[in-house]
């Protein structure tokens, strides 16, 4: 296990400065106050409001036009209502599977499929529920996890997981939930940028300058979200979830990433057991995705691998 006293250096050497909040628009400053009245007038309707707010995952527009990736083939995800399909790369080598974050999709991670390719794996991945092209505007990390679950499945030989933000909850839980043969072939997880729990990304968000949400909603909102999750907020927590887990893991994070603070990547090197933390400098919560040292260093630890062939026979839809 990586020392959190001694991190290696971060990739990059040009520090990004936090920029300044903006100041909170007329839509803003109303749905604020409309909050601060709800929490003492009616909390629970809204609570269901904020926890609906929470759980979009749109910020405007509906479904993404159907683009097929250059180069890719569709593969048939069954067993989940909410994602039919996803994206392969088809290679020799085994699978990786690529998990976009929240608000996010699929091209997120696009970048990282040509240097995986070189190495000879098969690179796969999909729009996660009410993300891109999959129908829908709010999803639930239930749904989200389950997705992930059904496409290891369907790919039947994903040996490594990649998963940036929220995916990264996704897919350590997606492990967790898998059955044995699917859990154990998984042989290397890469987690950029992750938040350690949904709670703590929950709490962030409804603190916000741009939310401020008295202390009676936020219950609500707990209350609201094990409803609609059918577990509590605080099950999807990758620190317990993946305590008992022996497969290697590496965290990448920014050191000053706006969205997630790197004190949650450290936590996770508490609490995993085979974990390395390499950290970058200016490339916030996004672009890390996209920096050529970041697939670098993915490539070299995943690279060595001992790895197995593949034998998913993809469909051609």
């Amino acid at each position: 296990m990586t020392d959190i006293t001694s991190p290696s250096p971060p990739l990059s050497q040009q520090p990004q400065q936090p920029a300044a909040a903006p100041a909170l628009g007329i839509g803003a400053s109303l749905a604020k106050a409309g909050y601060q009245l709800g929490g003492m007038l009616a909390p629970t309707l809204a609570g269901r409001i904020a926890a609906d707010a929470f759980g979009r995952s749109r910020s405007k527009g509906g479904r993404t036009l159907f683009r097929m990736p250059l180069g890719a083939q569709t593969f048939e995800i069954a067993g989940n209502d909410d994602v039919r399909h996803g994206y392969l790369w088809k290679n020799h080598g085994p699978t990786v599977l690529l998990v976009h974050g929240w608000g996010s999709d699929s091209s997120s991670m696009i970048g990282f499929v040509k240097p995986l390719l070189a190495l000879g794996f098969q690179v796969a991945s999909f729009d996660a529920p009410a993300h891109g092209e999959s129908a829908g505007n709010k999803t639930t990390m239930t749904r989200f996890v389950k997705a992930v679950g059904a496409a290891i499945k369907s790919l039947d030989n994903v040996q490594v997981i990649v998963g940036h933000s929220l995916g990264s909850i996704a897919s350590v839980a997606a492990i967790a939930h898998a059955d044995a043969r699917h859990a154990e072939a998984v042989k290397r997880l890469v987690l950029i940028a992750a938040p350690v729990s949904l709670s703590t990304v929950l709490e962030r968000w409804s603190t916000n300058q741009h939310q401020q949400l008295p202390p009676a909603v936020i219950g609500k909102i707990y209350d609201r979200l094990q409803v609609q999750n059918g577990v509590p907020v605080s099950y999807w927590d990758i620190s317990v979830l993946g305590a008992v887990m022996e497969v290697p893991v590496l965290v990448v994070h920014d050191e000053h990433d706006p969205v997630v603070p790197l004190s949650e990547a450290q936590k996770l090197m508490r609490s995993l057991k085979n974990v390395r933390l390499e950290q970058t400098s200016g490339l916030g919560h996004s672009r890390i995705l996209s920096a050529t040292p970041v697939k670098e260093l993915i490539t070299r630890f995943i690279g060595p691998s001992h790895l197995t062939p593949t034998s998913l026979e993809p469909s051609n839809d």
